[in-house]
């Protein structure tokens, strides 16, 4: 999609193939103009409950010659609230599907009077650019989609909010990004290997971002011995991933993003249905890529660094085995007692690493456990942090960004589960609570650096498609993070 254009004035002068109105189940200003075009038949459908304004539901109404079709978008509010700019975004998304199922090439998006902000229309150009993604690169031509995204987009208001333009540039900015982020999390294992994530990072110096990627001779000489551990298994090397933003300088913030790149489970070997999706082990890897490559291209001002350890984790002779001891760079002894724990290794020594950095915080993204899935479903990210300020704002940031957290306890008592009779601790502490003790295990790595942890393994991967998501990769994480360095103290 083509840059999203923000109008306002007269409904007369739109001339595109559609008018999507988030609408519900009564007639509001716009919609009842519209109505006006086209007999009366939408008030005709709503006395009759045809349309009810369902969060994405929609209704179609083609329209004589000479005026655009109309499609109302249900946003799921009452009658006299106004919708939230999450339920913007979803909508938006409907209507851009929608454009593609019909093959309509051009489409006016209109706010509602009462969510015609800037941050509405940032919500907006967000969702017209997510409702647009499809991932078919791996398809001969023949079975590639033919159902181009309209090629031209336009949000109207009545009026025109102060800074609409600037926040539909950034929504556009954001979504595209992640957008970038569900390309890769899509990708098979044997296409995104480590080394082709670290080249995909390195391809982001164009935008200014600073780039290293260190290879194992170097993770050996830096005792990443964690990391190292993990990959043992695989014929791919690993990478450890270096990116930095420098923005104004200062104490940076560091994002750490988990890159297993396909996950067996290793010697702990998963049930092979549904092993296939562990290709989006990646998806924390791919969320800082993203975040990291929209607030360069946003020109924030914060520094930021972005650290990102990638291994594949599979089983062979060579492989970590359960009941070895391995150290890392933090030097503590870890007695691995399940390979398919290795998220947490891996970040174990991008977390010590980060600690040298003198961060001001630290959060880190991560597909790390199952069992945050069972906790919140496929509706919200784990948060676990050692700081309460920190906390907060990324639940704040969660709230503007609509990709919702929810926070879980660290309390002290789920140490005891990661003792070991051999070493300093060990990786696992079985299924009880296991999103937390996960993230207890990590919190051993950060010393007093305020630090969140962010577990997507729920959100990183949509089994249905709905409003702005399609089936498949979501790009989780990547709004979250950009609105919460952009709004970081």
């Amino acid at each position: 999609m083509r840059d999203i254009e923000v109008r306002s004035g007269a409904l007369e002068n739109l001339d595109v193939d559609l008018i999507a109105v988030p609408a519900p189940g009564v007639l509001t200003g716009p919609s009842a103009i519209l109505d006006g075009w086209l007999g009366g038949v939408i008030d005709r459908c709503l006395e009759q409950g045809v349309y009810r304004g369902k969060a994405d539901e929609t209704s179609f109404f083609p329209s004589p010659p000479g005026h655009p079709h109309v499609l109302l978008v249900g946003v799921g509010t009452a009658d006299d609230e106004p919708p939230t700019d999450s339920q913007m975004r979803g909508a938006a998304g409907v209507a851009v599907r929608f454009c593609r199922e019909h093959r309509l090439s051009s489409l006016a998006f209109l706010l509602p009077e009462a969510a015609a902000g800037a941050e509405s229309v940032q919500a907006a150009a967000e969702g017209l650019m997510l409702g647009d993604f499809s991932y078919d690169a791996l398809r001969v031509q023949e079975t590639r989609c033919h159902r181009p995204a309209p090629s031209q987009a336009l949000i109207w208001s009545e009026e025109a909010a102060p800074g609409a333009e600037a926040a539909a540039s950034s929504g556009q900015t954001i979504a595209d990004a992640q957008n970038f982020a569900r390309d890769l999390v899509s990708r098979p294992g044997n296409v995104v290997t480590p080394i082709r994530l670290a080249e995909e990072a390195e391809a982001l110096g164009e935008r200014g971002i600073a780039v290293q990627a260190w290879s194992a001779e170097k993770l050996r000489e830096e005792g990443f011995g964690a990391l190292l551990a993990v990959s043992k298994g695989s014929e791919e090397p690993p990478r450890f991933i270096l990116l930095e933003h420098r923005g104004d300088g200062g104490s940076p913030i560091v994002l750490v993003g988990k890159g297993i790149t396909f996950d067996s489970g290793g010697i702990s070997l998963k049930p092979s249905k549904g092993m296939e999706e562990m290709k989006y082990d990646m998806a924390g890897a791919a969320a800082v890529l993203g975040a990291i490559r929209a607030l360069a291209d946003l020109g924030a001002p914060r520094r930021v660094i972005a650290l990102i350890p990638t291994a594949e984790n599979l089983p062979s002779g060579n492989a970590v085995k359960p009941g070895d001891v391995i150290r890392g760079v933090s030097g503590r002894s870890i007695e691995i007692v399940n390979t398919d724990a290795e998220g947490r290794l891996v970040l174990s020594d991008a977390l010590s690493y980060a600690t040298r950095l003198g961060p001001s915080a630290i959060v880190d993204v991560a597909t790390l456990t199952g069992g945050c899935v069972v906790a919140l479903g496929r509706h919200a990210a784990g948060l676990m942090s050692n700081d309460n300020e920190l906390a907060r704002g990324l639940e704040e940031a969660s709230a503007r960004s609509g990709e919702r957290v929810w926070r879980l306890p660290l309390w002290p008592e789920y140490r005891k589960q990661l003792d070991s009779d051999i070493a300093d601790i060990k990786n696992s502490g079985g299924r009880e609570a296991s999103p937390i003790t996960a993230g207890t295990f990590l919190k051993e790595f950060v010393e007093n650096v305020p630090w969140a942890h962010l577990d997507i393994a729920g959100t990183a991967w949509a089994d249905e498609a709905r409003a702005h998501q399609p089936k498949g990769a979501t790009g989780a994480g990547v709004r979250l993070l950009v609105e919460w360095v952009r709004g970081a103290r």
